[in-house]
């Protein structure tokens, strides 16, 4: 088949990891970085033998060999530069958030589909081992459906950032909690702290979905330890995931339990057994290889990837509901 070839805009913090998982990608190119920063082209140019370089977004854009534009911008800059991709008739990928405002996912979301490209969004997590196989695990017979949700993203923050926490730390936890509840989201309430700076350092999130799962978030750049940490609590049991543990994902389910047919002339000793613990054995494939390869094979069948546009739009949704919300004191908002 055809290789599919790529360019990127943008080579910050994030923007390397990509350069090196699309380029790793079978049956892709990564041919061109754009960055209007000399020393970023020059960085990448040593350490990405035979990736051309260039400030000229127009020239990415002309070039007819380019088939995807990856976006690893500042997230201030998505829509515009997502909106000229998909005017050139490049398929777009875009780091997460899709854009800053629901209206502005919304419209790369319709462009997209007008023009009959794949639009996938850098929601990585969807693509980690340990919560495809919490998924998995979502089973009838197994942990069945989820109850609610408790997710925690903490570390520290960039040293001079554009936007709130809940811009930066947020989205993973908000694609997680929408791919995992199994329904729309339908109201968010949000409460935001500051200190030092003039955007919010830590927020607290609460999305209530359609089918009545509920989601809480804790988002912070206060913390000098990392944490990533997601809980699931369902109707047969509970399953923890956290990024950092050698154990990366645990399923646990109730013991056994005689407390409640206890009646007044139960004379034994009331037991509550100890709960079952299971460890499942993981995929080693790295998230974001998934992410880029998933992207790559939308492209070649002519669809969205499993984190495409209506999970980006959604997430933005709620992203921009929190801000609100917690500039108005915690105020629900319906989406």
């Amino acid at each position: 088949m055809k290789t599919v070839v790529l360019a990127q805009v943008g080579c910050g913090y994030w923007g390397p990891n990509l350069l090196r998982s699309f380029g790793s990608v079978p049956g892709a190119r990564m041919k061109t970085l754009c960055d209007l920063r000399p020393g970023r082209l020059e960085w990448a140019r040593a350490n990405f033998p035979g990736l051309a370089v260039t400030t000229d977004f127009g020239a990415v854009l002309g070039d007819p060999e380019v088939d995807a534009v990856v976006v690893a911008a500042e997230p201030v800059a998505h829509h515009a530069l997502g909106r000229k991709v998909l005017a050139a008739g490049k398929h777009l990928f875009i780091e997460k958030p899709l854009a800053l405002t629901a209206a502005g996912a919304r419209d790369l979301a319709r462009r997209a589909k007008a023009a009959r490209r794949s639009l996938g969004v850098g929601h990585v997590y969807l693509y980690h081992p340990g919560v495809l196989a919490l998924k998995a695990a979502l089973a009838p017979r197994r942990l069945g459906r989820v109850q609610y949700l408790d997710l925690a993203r903490v570390n520290p923050g960039p040293p001079a950032p554009k936007h709130s926490v809940i811009w930066d730390l947020a989205p993973h936890e908000v694609s997680l909690a929408v791919d995992l509840a199994g329904s729309e989201p339908v109201a968010v309430r949000a409460t935001g702290l500051r200190w030092a700076l003039n955007v919010l350092e830590a927020a607290f999130l609460e999305i209530r979905f359609a089918g009545g799962v509920r989601a809480r978030i804790h988002a912070s750049w206060r913390g000098h330890a990392r944490v990533r940490r997601l809980e699931a609590y369902c109707e047969k049991g509970a399953a923890y995931f956290d990024e950092l543990a050698v154990e990366k994902l645990r399923l646990v389910f109730p013991g056994s339990d005689n407390r409640a047919g206890a009646g007044k002339g139960f004379a034994g000793a009331l037991t509550y057994g100890a709960p079952r613990v299971e460890v499942p054995s993981l995929s080693r494939v790295l998230p974001l290889a998934a992410e880029c390869a998933d992207f790559v094979a939308a492209v070649r069948l002519g669809k969205d990837p499993k984190s495409g546009s209506a999970l980006g739009v959604t997430v933005v949704r709620v992203l921009e509901a929190a801000e609100k919300s917690a500039l108005r004191a915690g105020k629900e908002l319906a989406l």
